[in-house]
């Protein structure tokens, strides 16, 4: 071992050694199995903060929604029952418009860019606006996986698009979305959405290929139409009160440590994007190219119908 790495080993070991973590244990929820991406990198968060803590700071992770759906969760952040949601920034948007820029159609124009908005000063800009808005913290941001339709007929045009009873999340930026690419949307809690494609009730949903794999979508519907509509972000989400009240060392760890598990967690999801949809052709889907700029004219001056994004959109999408 050479000089400098030793000093360099010295210098983080005595850092953790004389830093002040709280002795408290987290309370983590989400709605995803564990072996799952999404469990994956909650398991990373919780022992990248516990190692370098030394078992200080300690997480407890409710996963595969046992401690309620995804919005319940949330509102747990705000009552105290949890205090740390693993979910999309789009996710806060019921709370505060600022957190719908995540689900903004045809914002970013691929994974570099992902990369150059949620981990550069813009991100960091609308993370601080998202939590004077909303009073939630959000730290790290991980690529979910592009959002694509899937049905059970082919849409993968406009005018096959019209009139499709689509399932999207509920949430005012997915709903008007696609009523503005001429679908009727039908928002839908998630653990609907495999018996209501079974029966009929709806024709499609949207979601990225992770999704659509684990909950064996390809069961109920042939086509995936790849409209790459959102590139959306997952991050950890926090009580901002509740964060606050915590030291400034375990604070840093928490950012830290969930900022690494989150960009892991993008690296994986890149890797395995085209095993996803490889595997659902396997399991018979059938996969339609979509025309983007086709949608994407179609949603020609929608920031507009959004003043408080407006002027974020314009900002993100000139990051080079």
């Amino acid at each position: 071992m050479t000089a400098t790495i030793a000093m360099a080993l010295w210098g983080a070991m005595s850092s953790i050694a004389s830093a002040e973590f709280d002795n408290v244990t987290l309370q983590m929820a989400h709605i995803y199995n564990p072996g799952e991406h999404w469990g994956d990198v909650a398991d990373d968060f919780k022992a990248r903060v516990e190692e370098a803590s030394g078992g200080t700071v300690k997480i407890n992770i409710s996963p595969s929604g046992t401690t309620g759906d995804w919005p319940q969760s949330i509102e747990g952040l705000k009552i105290g029952t949890n205090d740390i949601v693993l979910q999309s920034v789009g996710a806060l948007d019921r709370y505060g418009s600022i957190a719908g820029i995540e689900a903004f159609p045809y914002l970013l124009r691929d994974v570099g860019h992902f990369e150059a908005f949620y981990y550069g000063p813009v991100g960091a800009e609308v993370f601080d606006a998202i939590e004077e808005q909303t009073g939630f913290h959000l730290i790290g941001a991980s690529y979910r996986g592009a959002r694509h339709l899937s049905a059970n007929r082919e849409a993968g045009t406009l005018e096959q698009l019209a009139g499709l009873k689509l399932r999207v999340p509920p949430l005012k930026m997915y709903r008007e979305t696609w009523e503005n690419l001429g679908a009727s949307p039908v928002p839908m809690g998630f653990a609907e959405v495999f018996t209501s494609l079974q029966h009929g009730l709806i024709d499609g949903q949207e979601n990225p290929l992770e999704v659509i794999q684990n909950v064996s979508l390809y069961e109920v519907q042939d086509y995936v139409m790849e409209t790459g509509h959102v590139m959306g972000a997952m991050t950890f989400i926090f009580n901002g009160a509740r964060f606050d009240q915590l030291s400034a060392d375990t604070q840093t760890l928490l950012k830290e440590a969930g900022e690494a598990a989150m960009k892991a967690g993008t690296e994986r999801m890149i890797a395995t994007e085209a095993d996803l949809k490889a595997n659902l052709q396997e399991k018979g889907m059938t996969f339609i190219e979509v025309d983007k700029k086709a949608f994407a004219a179609k949603l020609d001056g929608y920031a507009k119908e959004f003043p408080d994004l407006e002027p974020w959109v314009e900002k993100i999408q000139a990051i080079e």
